[in-house]
């Protein structure tokens, strides 16, 4: 009985714990998504993606908007449009640093489709199926410049690169460039905008970017887990732990 109040605390506290964190990388650059989404509402954001341990190199940037579009799904489903656009700065220490594969992980409902918009800008707007979606600017959404990200290189639109291809799993959504004669994502330059849509509203999740001798990674909009998804997490988090701890006593 002593055994299973402590596992229930144990799962309150690591609900908490998930809570916590899930507010606390909310800030003007990664701003709290609404609960209700009104159908053509917007929300655009700025993720690091950081060299992990072993890696040479400075972080990626990607700049991201999410829309929702309504239920125009095949089904009447609501849909949500995600938009993301790789910089890799100019300040990386090597020519060698490009990008090959930018891969964003879906704990929850996969994506139901993806691929790119060929050479193009999202910091200038572009038009799709679905709709317009106004440019990556603090113009068009005032929390990108409220304070001021620090500066960054923004590449001209003739640096743009497109991939040569999207890989949809149930699990996660993976975009390639290169290799030869396509390019890679060379150090100064970014990618065009990248699409992928879900039947979800978004959360934040994990996204990587990599070549042979580097990989990235950080926080991205991805399809939200459903809640039993999340319980079933949090209660294998915590009973992990719990198993870990008896089997050191």
């Amino acid at each position: 009985m002593k055994a299973m109040s402590k596992f229930w605390m144990a799962l309150v506290v690591g609900v908490a714990v998930m809570a916590a964190a899930t507010q606390s990388w909310a800030d003007p650059l990664m701003p709290s998504f609404p609960d209700v989404w009104a159908v053509g509402q917007k929300v655009a954001g700025e993720s690091t993606l950081g060299v992990v341990p072993g890696g040479e190199g400075v972080p990626l940037t990607i700049d991201w908007i999410v829309v929702f579009w309504g239920n125009v799904g095949p089904g009447g489903e609501p849909v949500w449009g995600y938009y993301y656009q790789i910089e890799n700065p100019q300040t990386q220490p090597h020519s060698s640093k490009t990008v090959a594969v930018f891969t964003i992980k879906t704990p929850g409902p996969p994506f139901f489709a993806a691929g790119s918009i060929a050479n193009t800008n999202l910091d200038t707007g572009f038009s799709e199926p679905l709709g317009s979606v106004p440019g990556h600017t603090a113009a068009n959404y005032p929390n990108l410049g409220a304070p001021p990200p620090p500066a960054e290189f923004e590449p001209s639109p003739g640096n743009i690169q497109n991939p040569t291809g999207a890989g949809l799993t149930l699990f996660d959504v993976t975009y390639f460039f290169g290799p030869p004669p396509e390019r890679e994502i060379e150090v100064g330059n970014q990618s065009t905008v990248l699409v992928a849509y879900a039947f979800v509203p978004p959360t934040y999740g994990i996204a990587t970017a990599q070549n042979t001798d580097v990989q990235w990674r950080g926080l991205v909009p991805v399809p939200s887990p459903e809640p039993g998804t999340v319980a079933l997490l949090v209660l294998g988090t915590v009973g992990m732990g719990i198993l870990r701890r008896y089997r050191r006593k």
